[in-house]
């Protein structure tokens, strides 16, 4: 048959993929497009990528769980029962056992009343503030949360003011500032929002009380890109004097921080102090998903009113039983956590006595910081020549001129390892492809 598409419409096409194609034309100009590579084996400390076998410094698999073998043994032996998809959203019929098992596990895990599993933690963050914040709320956030946190608290009808990153006495002073005199209502002056599958307008947010606002303090515990932590007993002692509530990510801390891996809250010892506690699967625990955890109340809020649970398929089985397997394994096994850390420390410290500028970081997220986007290019070009995949990270994942190689480390990197990459970027600052401080 053919083409019967009106002229209109292939005109718009075109000028559609014309300026696509300038938009990406530029981003190369700048140094700024990003391409994907194959990775061709397991997420372990040695990758294949694009056919070359590299030493990789650019992992979340903080514990080398993804490839453990009992994580791995769990999930055969789960899709061997239950199947590899769980065929529905949880409210309808793809609740299953293992997402009970693991919800009751991560709750007394994180010491909370419950847990609530989400497909991914992107969208475990987006469904904390638009189901608890509303109109005439408000919502203070650092600066360099995660843009899954930061997007929840502008999808929500709450005020949404940012602080400078870490600053304090700033996060006090919004949290002082007078609540607007309106209330709390669910947006749309109470409408809610219509959907079409229901008869009844579903509300986004809380429903309407009497009184003040809510006030809430988000942050992240480790910050991605920086590596540095947040302070969250400064953080907490500021919710507490002004009424506000304090919600953590804890994705890239869960597993790492804590004597029992539980995250940054328990290792600077304010797990009772925080309202929400949000992780991840899919770091330290080698899986995938996300989960938030807090009080019956709220998760049973989330139960009925997030959108990013309610109306998604349910995260896989297999998936479940992988995080429970890596709860048992890095339970029994704290020496992986206390390498990590220690190598952390230990490279952090190298680093910084060759003159590089590693910012505050203080996990094993530590950047190198390289200006330009072209320079960090071409210092990761650089390290792949001699085996290491380091990546570069650019505007606009972090600010103009603040370019960065982003070393990632696991628990399953060598000693060789390490030494080979501080003696490529040792070679790399004496010869000035890299700069230092």
């Amino acid at each position: 048959m053919a083409d019967q598409t009106p002229r209109n419409q292939h005109d718009a096409l075109l000028r559609w993929r014309d300026a696509m194609a300038n938009e990406l034309r530029r981003q190369s100009e700048h140094h700024l497009r990003r391409v994907l590579r194959p990775v061709g084996s397991s997420q372990g400390a040695e990758l294949v990528i694009e056919g070359r076998r590299y030493v990789q410094f650019c992992t979340n698999n903080y514990l080398g769980l993804a490839n453990h073998p009992e994580v791995v043994d769990a999930v055969r032996e789960a899709a061997s029962r239950w199947g590899v998809g769980s065929g529905a959203s949880r409210l309808v019929a793809g609740s299953m056992q293992l997402h009970h098992e693991l919800e009751e596990k991560l709750a007394a895990f994180k010491g909370t009343d419950a847990a609530l599993l989400f497909p991914t933690g992107f969208m475990a963050n987006l469904a904390m503030f638009t189901t608890f914040a509303d109109q005439g709320d408000r919502i203070v956030s650092d600066k360099l949360n995660h843009a899954s946190l930061i997007d929840s608290a502008r999808y929500s009808q709450a005020e949404h003011r940012i602080f400078p990153h870490r600053d304090l006495a700033r996060a006090a002073a919004l949290l002082a500032k007078p609540m607007r005199p309106t209330g709390r209502a669910s947006p749309g002056g109470g409408e809610g929002v219509a959907d079409e599958s229901s008869e009844l307008p579903i509300p986004r947010g809380m429903a309407e009380t009497n009184g003040p606002g809510l006030m809430f303090i988000a942050t992240d515990a480790v910050f991605s890109m920086d590596g540095d932590l947040a302070d969250l007993p400064g953080l907490c002692d500021i919710a507490e004097a002004h009424g506000a509530l304090v919600v953590v990510d804890e994705a890239h801390a869960t597993g790492v921080f804590g004597t029992r891996g539980r995250g940054l809250a328990e290792a600077q010892g304010v797990c009772q102090r925080v309202a929400l506690s949000m992780g991840t699967l899919s770091k330290a625990l080698g899986s995938v998903g996300g989960f938030v955890c807090g009080p019956r109340e709220a998760i049973d809020m989330l139960v009925n009113k997030a959108r990013t649970f309610i109306y998604t398929t349910a995260l896989p089985p297999v998936c479940s039983a992988a995080g429970l397997a890596a709860l048992g394994v890095m339970a029994r096994q704290p020496h992986r956590r206390q390498r990590l850390l220690a190598m952390a420390t230990h490279v952090r410290e190298e680093l910084e006595a060759m003159g590089f500028n590693c910012g505050n970081s203080r996990s094993p997220i530590i950047p190198v910081m390289a200006g330009s986007a072209e320079a960090a290019l071409a210092a990761s070009a650089q390290l792949r020549e001699r085996g290491l995949f380091v990546p570069a990270i650019r505007p606009p994942t972090v600010p103009a001129d603040t370019a960065r190689l982003r070393i990632s480390l696991m628990a399953d990197h060598t000693d060789g390892h390490i030494e080979q990459l501080l003696q490529a970027l040792q070679d790399l600052g004496s010869t000035g492809k890299l700069s230092r401080r």
